[in-house]
């Protein structure tokens, strides 16, 4: 093979996990397991290098991974897989800024600096990490299960089908607020046990 015609580190990680979200696309929950383990401590750290504040950090790289979960199905095949993650991460984190600003005071946020996102690529999962994603995923997969139909119809049609609330209003033949209510309850119920999961013990590292 030529030189030139060899993949960089960059491609080869892109195709894999390219490879890794087409299989969670199809439902296959090892894949999506092996793209959290292989994330989150970075996710964390992008977090933390903006906010500033451990909790803070783990709270918001929870609720990340809880929002990839349910959208994963719409993120298109030929996409950046950790460009949009991080992204997520970064907004939240933005997010988080934004309204904590709201409740204190008028002074401009401060942002750390965002560089090394993608520093730690090299970084292997433990076997605790491992463990952890897939207690996770088979959490959050048997919670949405779980989930009244009408809750769970409202929420797959806002992750997944990525309608706005009126659409599932219709859809469903309910209020835009009773729709509202229902996605608002299912996110709450699938994240209260999800998190004791993705949260780490004190002396965890990421």
């Amino acid at each position: 093979m030529r030189p030139e015609a060899r993949l960089s580190d960059v491609q080869l990680a892109g195709n894999i996990d390219a490879a890794l979200v087409a299989r969670a696309q199809h439902g296959e929950m090892v894949a999506l397991e092996v793209l959290v383990v292989k994330y989150q401590r970075r996710v964390a750290a992008t977090i933390r290098r903006l906010v500033r504040e451990d909790r803070i950090a783990e709270e918001l790289t929870q609720e990340v991974f809880l929002s990839v979960f349910v959208a994963l199905a719409s993120f298109k095949p030929d996409g950046d897989f950790a460009a949009w993650l991080f992204t997520i991460a970064r907004n939240a984190a933005r997010s988080y800024l934004r309204s904590a600003q709201n409740r204190q005071d008028d002074r401009p946020i401060q942002l750390a600096d965002e560089a090394g996102d993608h520093d730690r690529l090299g970084v292997a999962p433990s076997p605790e990490e491992e463990a952890m994603a897939r207690q996770l995923f088979e959490r959050i997969d048997a919670e949405v299960a779980a989930l009244p139909e009408a809750q769970r119809r409202a929420l797959l049609m806002r992750e997944i089908d990525g309608l706005d609330y009126k659409a599932i209003a219709a859809v469903l033949e309910q209020p835009v607020n009773t729709v509202k209510s229902h996605i608002f309850r299912a996110r709450e119920a699938i994240a209260s046990r999800a998190r004791p999961l993705l949260a780490p013990t004190r002396d965890r590292r990421w």
